[in-house]
């Protein structure tokens, strides 16, 4: 989902919910790792953080298989960020039930 920290201020107003990116009308909130973590604690899930950006703006990643479940608007899959350049990231987490 889209990552409510990214530091790019045109990336937060294509993807925020009413936002002017192709398929901002479908997005209703706009996470942060935190709201997103809180949210899903709260409903009884072991949260794992793999992509996201913190409130400084320092983008975090932790390696993923994309056999578990390949996510393409990814620091790594999204062609975007071809050549270092974070342009297009998610908020991605791996959520188990506890």
């Amino acid at each position: 989902m889209p990552d409510a920290l990214h530091p790019d201020p045109q990336y937060r107003e294509q993807t925020r919910p009413g936002g002017s990116g192709p398929g901002a009308t479908d997005h209703k909130v706009h996470y942060t790792h935190e709201s997103l973590s809180a949210l899903l604690h709260s409903a009884g899930f072991k949260v794992e953080l793999l992509e996201y950006f913190d409130a400084a703006g320092n983008f975090h990643a932790t390696e993923w298989a994309p056999a578990d479940g390949m996510i393409h608007r990814s620091r790594r899959f999204d062609e975007r960020n071809r050549g270092g350049t974070l342009r297009y990231t998610s908020l991605i987490v791996d959520a188990h039930k506890r």
